[in-house]
């Protein structure tokens, strides 16, 4: 998800992968799926089979650990600053993390995808320093990207140039 904000003497981009559920939301799938599985587990115990609740518990400890680590990571967020001289770059998962600033002019570079069905990789880079941006974007939303930063004057530099190259949905980078 992209999102624009003009200021007198800087424009600020805002990237966040689109998320299709909340935190609240994952807490009450992993409540309820534990709950169902515990009640499973349970039975088996009362049954005289003891040894499939360890593997139950086992089981409601994995998913839950990857259903939390999943939706944190919804929650990461890159901020593009680019104003007249420099073009900073924010990151980080809840709150700012990694600050890195460029100076200009700036490039943007796109890398080629490892195989067709891959999206390119986008980074800005100055002659020192090189970021990846927007590694989570969608296809829409990476050109939509694309189109921002290059209109705000960063030049566009295919890494590899000497080859065409046809994406997913034929949009070309």
């Amino acid at each position: 998800m992209l999102s624009v904000k003009n200021t007198a003497d800087a424009v600020s981009i805002r990237l966040e992968p689109n998320r299709s559920a909340s935190w609240k939301q994952t807490r009450l799938a992993i409540i309820c799926l534990t709950g169902f599985m515990l009640l499973i587990g349970m039975g088996w115990l009362l049954m005289g089979v003891w040894l499939i609740f360890p593997f139950v518990i086992l089981d409601i400890a994995i998913f839950s650990y990857f259903f939390y680590r999943v939706c944190e990571s919804t929650y990461a967020a890159e901020i593009i600053t680019i104003d007249s001289s420099s073009v900073t770059f924010k990151s980080g998962i809840r709150k700012i993390g990694t600050v890195k600033t460029l100076k200009r002019p700036c490039y943007f570079v796109v890398h080629p995808s490892a195989s067709t069905g891959h999206l390119p990789r986008f980074s800005i880079s100055d002659d020192d320093v090189s970021v990846e941006v927007g590694s989570f974007l969608s296809e829409h939303d990476k050109l939509r990207l694309k189109r921002i930063v290059t209109d705000l004057g960063l030049l566009e530099i295919n890494e590899s140039w000497w080859k065409t190259q046809k994406l997913i949905n034929q949009n070309s980078f």
